[in-house]
């Protein structure tokens, strides 16, 4: 069985690095409110973290969908 996974893997490379991101940058801008410094709105690094995760379960889900329908 020779699955073509390559969608489904860079998929989840992307959420996960969306996810990444978006955590780092929202502990980096609590560490500029702690020094006193003015910052971007949370909402940015929000919508990573909510697209990290739409992209992980999207990945998920093409695997999934990818391994009930293998040819016989």
């Amino acid at each position: 069985m020779h699955f073509h996974i390559f969608r489904e893997v860079i998929a989840a490379i992307g959420g996960f690095l969306f996810i990444i991101i978006g955590i780092s940058r929202q502990r980096e801008r609590l560490r500029y409110i702690k020094s006193g410094k003015k910052t971007e709105g949370p909402i940015v690094w929000t919508a990573l973290i909510v697209a990290g995760s739409c992209l992980l379960i999207f990945a998920l889900g093409l695997l999934v969908y990818q391994l009930n329908h293998v040819p016989a």
